[in-house]
């Protein structure tokens, strides 16, 4: 994910509260989410995903969400709810696996071989389906981060 997402947590937090007073939290990062949310619904979702934790809803939403927008980027339309579960499952699970997401592998600090210090996965070598999936969540992340800055720019 990316690493200054200061809006969209903000937007996550927001909406995972359940006290939304003028005290407690602005009403303007309210608005530009949910205006933010009917240009794109996928970016939407992924907040509402972020902000909802293991929920069972939140995951349906994101996963029909990516379905749709992989394929209309050419995918097969049958096998899109099961690619898009791998591309979110991807999508969370970025860290090598040999490194734990460290970069090194050892109490010298070895650098990991299979990462080669960065500490994720090669998306490189991930089947272009599950990449699609990954980019498009990506996006649509920066998307409404983009959005969420642009409407709350003071």
């Amino acid at each position: 994910m990316h690493e200054n997402m200061v809006r969209v947590e903000s937007a996550v937090t927001a909406t995972s509260s359940g006290d939304l007073t003028w005290e407690h939290w602005t009403h303007d990062c309210a608005t530009a989410l949910g205006l933010s949310g009917a240009k794109n619904p996928l970016g939407f979702a992924v907040v509402r995903y972020l902000s909802d934790g293991p929920n069972m809803g939140a995951i349906m939403g994101l996963t029909m969400h990516l379905a749709t927008a992989m394929t209309k980027r050419g995918h097969d339309g049958k096998a899109s709810y099961a690619n898009a579960l791998a591309a979110i499952d991807a999508w969370n699970n970025m860290r090598c696996p040999s490194c734990m997401g460290r970069g090194v592998t050892n109490f010298e600090q070895t650098t990991c071989g299979i990462c080669n210090g960065t500490g994720e996965k090669d998306i490189s070598s991930m089947v272009d389906v599950i990449r699609d999936g990954i980019s498009a969540l990506m996006e649509a992340e920066r998307w409404i981060e983009g959005q969420l800055a642009a409407r709350l720019r003071k």
